[in-house]
């Protein structure tokens, strides 16, 4: 007997009848809506201007983008339709549509997160061996499953997966804290 796999793509998803009745539903802040759209912002601008661009606010249908350098303003500049056609099919879908993107590099390190010691953001990698020896709350573990067991478009190994991944997720915070406290 063939499993039908039932799942949808991100773009099916957002445009399928279910989300927008959940969207209205639950009435979903512009907060939560605008932080969507500006965790896509890597797919919209793609590697080479994910880490010196960040966006922060959406006004009035234009996105404000802070930029490390007056350099890259200058490049986006030339870029600034296909980013708008990007980024409109990430916000329509939520209810958003942007008309402009305006750059700025003024407040560029106010929107970077800085560490304590003013070091550059960059991740603690750990190995696989590292983690494995990590045992997490049962209470967390418990949340995890609850919530992602919830989640109707995921067939049961996608569920597994993801399970497994954020609780592989919570271990690495615990590491994090520990190698903050020690390091």
């Amino acid at each position: 007997m063939k499993k039908e796999n039932k799942t949808q793509s991100l773009s099916q998803l957002l445009k399928s009848d279910a989300f927008f009745e959940i969207m209205n539903k639950n009435k979903l802040s512009s907060i939560v809506k605008h932080s969507t759209v500006f965790s896509f912002w890597n797919n919209i601008v793609g590697a080479k201007f994910a880490n010196i661009t960040k966006p922060y606010a959406i006004k009035l249908q234009k996105l404000y983008v802070s930029a490390k350098s007056p350099v890259i303003i200058q490049e986006l500049s030339l870029y600034k339709n296909k980013i708008l056609a990007k980024i409109n099919s990430y916000s329509k879908p939520l209810g958003i549509e942007i008309k402009d993107v305006i750059f700025n590099y003024k407040n560029f390190c106010a929107t970077t997160p800085k560490t304590l010691n003013d070091k550059e953001d960059k991740p603690i990698w750990f190995k696989r061996e590292e983690l494995e020896g990590i045992e997490i709350n049962s209470v967390t573990k418990q949340k995890i499953v609850e919530h992602i067991e919830k989640i109707k478009f995921l067939n049961n190994n996608q569920k597994e997966n993801l399970i497994s991944k954020l609780i592989t997720n919570e271990k690495a915070k615990i590491m994090q804290k520990n190698y903050n406290a020690n390091p």
